[in-house]
């Protein structure tokens, strides 16, 4: 995307006027012709993500998934990684206010960036590289991050990553933030494409916001097409309309879900799919969609079955019991008492035991989500199929005392460790609890 001559000396000579007012940097290298600021951030075992972005100081910006290794280290990352981590690979182009441009070299010299080492490396493994290039006129720093901080490198380092990667809008192209619609307009991206249906659908899959997949369903992506489901194995091709309502189920995003029911997709998908993927992956952690899910009558308390080799996993768990596991909701403690409120209040069972017995309050380390269930009829006493009490899910104080409270019993062992709960509350530092035990001696006959 290159620019007029006329074009990009106004931009240039407008950034080196701000740079001279607002640093401190000899005049040569505010006027110099070259001014830029590169971001490369390799591979690893996993997912990374792995591009290079060069930011001018006209603007122009330059993102690509066509690198090179940048180390011995990350060739052997790109041997195994599983993706590039990135939903719209290849190269693209852009174009930025020269202000931010000047902003963003100025936090480079509040860094102090000329005085850094050339390599902050940690003797760590798996850990994806970053290498940070500032050039002005025939000044250039090149600093590698490879888990620098453990290495003694400032974490401003780490602010200046963050601060090319928000300049320069990599997010868009990376997971699909909201400016991703507006540059494909601008670059005139067939959205009636096989290309449109794959992305809308590798958008989902991704971590796209909700409003992008909205924004590509809204140009009529086409849903309709067979296409490849990436990281499955065996490769097994599905109708992307039918991936994509699957998807949106498992992140929660109603208006997504609604988009697709209206549409036919899950009649094509099916109900009884809809409420399996609905209750393993807790609803999405998302009240709007426990309301969207019951009205397009998905069984909002259906119990999930899932193939298992271990004969001692949990099964039949609803999408209100696995609300109480930790890696739901990502950290959004909020969302998780929200969305059990919701379902709740649509009818789901407090009380329902899976195949071990165990009720929703069993795994439960959020106390108002504990106080929640226990509103809404939740029976503390309740035991699992070997009689463990539901105390033996948590390790939280003020979880197991709010269960004692509750009528819960502290008799019995924990599964790891076979600590009894006394043990467990002396040794992992439940002070509540251990002098709740202590003068409620009789809580054992329970």
């Amino acid at each position: 995307m290159k620019k007029p001559y006329a074009q990009c000396f106004l931009k240039g000579a407008l950034l080196s006027s701000l740079l001279l007012a607002a640093s401190p940097l000899s005049a040569a290298e505010n006027g110099a012709e070259e001014v830029t600021v590169a971001l490369e951030r390799s591979a690893c075992f996993g997912s990374c993500q792995a591009y290079s972005v060069t930011i001018h100081r006209d603007g122009y910006v330059l993102f690509t998934t066509d690198i090179s290794p940048i180390d011995e280290v990350d060739t052997l990352h790109k041997q195994f990684a599983a993706s590039d981590g990135v939903l719209l690979p290849g190269t693209h182009e852009d174009d930025i206010d020269p202000k931010e441009v000047a902003v963003l070299v100025k936090q480079f010299e509040a860094a102090d960036f000329w005085r850094l080492k050339s390599e902050y490396r940690s003797d760590v493994h798996d850990a994806p590289t970053q290498v940070i290039t500032l050039t002005l006129g025939d000044r250039k720093k090149v600093v590698l991050d490879y888990m620098g901080t453990r290495a003694g490198m400032p974490r401003a380092v780490e602010d200046l990553e963050i601060a090319v990667d928000r300049t320069a809008g990599t997010d868009r192209w990376i997971k699909g933030s909201p400016g991703l619609i507006p540059w494909l307009e601008r670059t005139k991206f067939d959205f009636h494409s096989v290309h449109a249906g794959e992305l809308v659908v590798a958008a989902e899959m991704g971590e796209a916001d909700e409003a992008t997949v909205m924004a590509l369903i809204d140009h009529d992506a086409p849903l309709d097409q067979t296409i490849n489901i990436p990281g499955s194995y065996p490769s097994q091709p599905e109708m992307a309309g039918v991936t994509l309502i699957e998807h949106a189920i498992r992140r929660g995003h109603a208006d997504v879900f609604k988009r697709l029911s209206k549409g036919g997709w899950l009649d094509r998908l099916g109900r009884t799919e809809a409420s399996q993927i609905f209750a393993e992956y807790a609803a999405g952690c998302s009240p709007a969609l426990v309301h969207a899910a019951a009205e397009s009558g998905v069984d909002i308390d259906t119990a999930a079955f899932r193939k298992t080799d271990a004969d001692t996993e949990s099964q039949g768990k609803t999408a209100l019991a696995n609300l109480g596991s930790q890696h739901v909701c990502s950290h959004d403690e909020n969302a998780r008492v929200l969305t059990a409120k919701a379902l709740l209040d649509r009818g789901a069972d407090p009380n329902h035991r899976d195949s071990l017995g165990k009720t929703p309050l069993y795994g439960v380390e959020n106390l108002d989500l504990l106080n929640t269930l226990l509103a809404h009829g939740a029976d503390a006493s309740a035991k699992s199929n070997d009689g463990r009490s539901m105390v033996f899910g948590s390790w939280n104080d003020a979880v197991v005392l709010r269960l004692l409270e509750a009528g819960a019993s502290p008799a019995g062992q924990y599964d790891f460790g076979g600590k009894t709960l006394a043990q467990q509350a002396k040794a992992g530092g439940m002070p509540m609890v251990t002098r709740w035990l202590v003068a409620h001696p009789e809580a054992y006959e329970r």
